[in-house]
């Protein structure tokens, strides 16, 4: 099928479809500027149409939005977010079955209504399937790739791949999943079938650390740095205290008191000063430690 305009695209795609469009709803701090082209497709036969008609370079895949830092600048590539369509979550052969802008939460519910365990730390995890499954998220000593069986996902060109596991790097909150492909849907390993108390009870433990430890009610981007996995035992939050960056501020950028590897937006910061809080953290830490701290937010 030959390219077209995308004024022509979004005429027929109509609301799935906004021009100049601000980006700060889509993000948990809160802030964002402008994507030339944002598109939120209904259900697959609206995604792949949009992408045998037009051409895209780059494109930006988000969920949620619960660890992305959008730039205020404006930007020129292509953000998809995929809609309420692609949110289901059912049972096949015994197995989980969770399209990709399922919330991760939502999965570890459907988990405990039909007794399956090993989903339980998903209670824990904000944000999208799709998004969890890129990065590897994970909490308490569990991570996406210990449940994965395949992942389902559609090119740039509009066709549909499955990705066995073993296909697949996963390492600390990353895999080597291609940034242009775009997630559908994954389907889960066969996990034990286990009383659905004891599954809440668990659920419950991992609630109560998370609640315990972690700032809630305010604008933040999650866990700022991944903890080191080599060169020190400390995790990220503790050589941010330890090298006197929990302090730092820049205008209203600071990190949260409750847990200083979270950055606190309330005072509605821009996202140069959130971006400078950053730079001087890692910078301040590696000169003084020689470990350099990589980022868990996706600056975009």
């Amino acid at each position: 099928m030959q390219k077209s305009g995308i004024s022509k695209i979004a005429n027929y795609l109509k609301d799935q479809i906004k021009l100049d469009y601000n980006l700060s709803k889509n993000s948990w701090f809160g802030i964002g500027g402008n994507s030339s082209i944002f598109f939120q497709p209904k259900n697959k036969e609206a995604l792949k149409y949009f992408l045998l008609n037009y051409k895209i370079k780059k494109n930006i895949i988000i969920g949620s939005g619960s660890n992305i830092l959008f730039k205020e600048t404006n930007n020129k590539d292509i953000v998809i977010k995929l809609g309420p369509g692609f949110t289901n979550i059912k049972e096949i052969n015994g197995k989980i079955f969770a399209e990709a802008a399922a919330l991760k939460s939502k999965v570890s519910e459907f988990a405990l209504k039909n007794s399956y365990s090993k989903f339980e730390f998903m209670s824990c995890i904000p944000g999208t399937i799709g998004g969890g499954v890129i990065m590897n998220a994970g909490c308490f000593g569990s991570e996406f790739s210990d449940v994965i069986e395949e992942v389902c996902a559609i090119t740039l060109n509009g066709d549909e791949i499955i990705l066995k596991k073993s296909e697949i790097k996963f390492e600390y909150r990353k895999s080597n999943i291609n940034e242009n492909l775009i997630i559908l849907g994954v389907l889960f390993a066969k996990t034990k079938k286990t009383n659905s108390d004891k599954i809440l009870e668990k659920i419950n433990i991992l609630k109560s650390k998370k609640k315990k430890n972690q700032p809630s009610s305010i604008k933040t981007g999650g866990s700022t740095f991944k903890n080191p996995t080599y060169g020190t035992s400390l995790k990220a939050w503790q050589l941010i205290k330890k090298y006197n960056c929990d302090t730092l501020r820049f205008g209203k950028a600071k990190y949260s008191s409750k847990h200083c590897n979270f950055i606190d937006n309330t005072e509605k910061a821009s996202s140069e000063e959130i971006e400078q809080l950053i730079k001087e953290t890692q910078k301040k830490i590696f000169l003084q430690s020689g470990i350099k701290l990589e980022l868990e937010i996706k600056i975009i």
